[in-house]
């Protein structure tokens, strides 16, 4: 493997990549408040800062801890709407 990751974890860094790029993410980032994340570690500012990226259509870094972040409380919450 040339990117050092075993297959399964190819496979859910590459799931994790189109989810960030995915319009149903961005959808949900920009329907969050502050106060629904700010429990979760994320400040006021870095919510806005993201929000302002997509605004400008500018793509989501996956590598940031904030957009990682985001991601895990999205697969989350999906996964307790499935339930």
């Amino acid at each position: 493997m040339i990117t050092g990751l075993e297959d399964p974890d190819y496979l859910e860094y590459t799931k994790d990549h189109e989810i960030v790029k995915s319009e149903d993410f961005k959808q949900w980032i920009l329907s969050l408040k502050p106060k629904d994340v700010g429990d979760k570690g994320i400040s006021q500012q870095a919510l806005c800062y993201q929000k302002s990226l997509i605004k400008r259509e500018k793509p989501l870094n996956v590598k940031q801890k904030v957009v990682r972040r985001l991601l895990e409380i999205y697969k989350e919450s999906k996964a307790v709407s499935k339930e």
